[in-house]
């Protein structure tokens, strides 16, 4: 996390000094409430979420930056940090295997689940008037784990994703709606992240545009590690996540 904050605030810093007409520079960060459903793999049965976990809502903080440019062939690049943890006291009994290591349950359990991630998308943008229609390749880097008792199965790997966004602004009111979404089918994974927002914009500071945000984003993945040369004790799940955000946003 303390990394990825320190290479947003190099990337603003670096940006400002050498903004040029043509260029943009975007900086946001909101705040986004989740519930939690799925289930999580384990042996000899798998988990639900919330009728054996009973994970919480958590507000989970999402910073994120893009640099744009009009050079054709030298795709723009975006980079978007998650952070998603929470936890939960369930109801199990019996012996699991979980992560590779065995358990015995005999009443409550505590859970601890983090599905943070960081996004590095390099993406290319039509020069359309008025809407905006962008598309790209996104690498969606896990740095997470989920801890039932005290056996751990790690989500700690790289995958894949097709990138795109369209948008568009609403002439005389000052607000603008967009979709962005990503999305990898491979194997036995299905994963897709999408979110909807729209977007107020306060333009009383010069050369800076103050945006105000509000929107849904909705996370669904059914993962197997191995696709992604994980280890097979690493998390296998078929989670989904939603819940509506609000934030704040810079164009430059």
């Amino acid at each position: 996390m303390k990394k990825t904050i320190t290479a947003l605030s190099v990337l603003l810093a670096s940006t400002s000094a050498t903004a040029a007409p043509l260029v943009d520079f975007w900086a946001g960060a909101y705040n986004w409430n989740t519930s939690y459903e799925g289930t999580v793999s384990a042996t000899p049965t798998s988990f639900d979420l919330q009728d054996d976990l009973k994970l919480e809502d958590s507000n989970n903080n999402v910073l994120w930056a893009a640099f744009e440019h009009p050079i054709p062939l030298i795709p723009n690049v975006q980079v978007k940090q998650t952070s998603m943890d929470t936890t939960g006291m369930g109801q199990v009994t019996g012996v699991y295997q979980f992560g590779g290591e065995t358990f015995t349950a005999t009443g409550d359990v505590n859970t601890f689940a983090d599905l943070s991630h960081t996004d590095y998308t390099l993406y290319w943008g039509l020069p359309l008037p008025v809407v905006t229609v962008d598309f790209g390749l996104n690498v969606r880097k896990f740095d997470g784990l989920i801890t039932i008792e005290d056996a751990t199965a790690d989500l700690d790997f790289a995958v894949p994703m097709a990138f795109a966004r369209v948008g568009g602004y609403l002439p005389l009111t000052g607000l603008s709606i967009m979709g962005e979404a990503n999305y990898i089918g491979y194997k036995d994974t299905d994963h897709l992240d999408y979110q909807i927002a729209i977007r107020y914009t306060l333009d009383f500071i010069p050369a800076i545009d103050l945006n105000l945000e509000a929107g849904y984003r909705s996370f669904q993945m059914n993962i197997d590690p191995t696709d992604f040369d994980g280890d097979e004790d690493d998390l296998t799940a078929d989670i989904d996540m939603s819940g509506v955000f609000l934030g704040i946003s810079l164009h430059l």
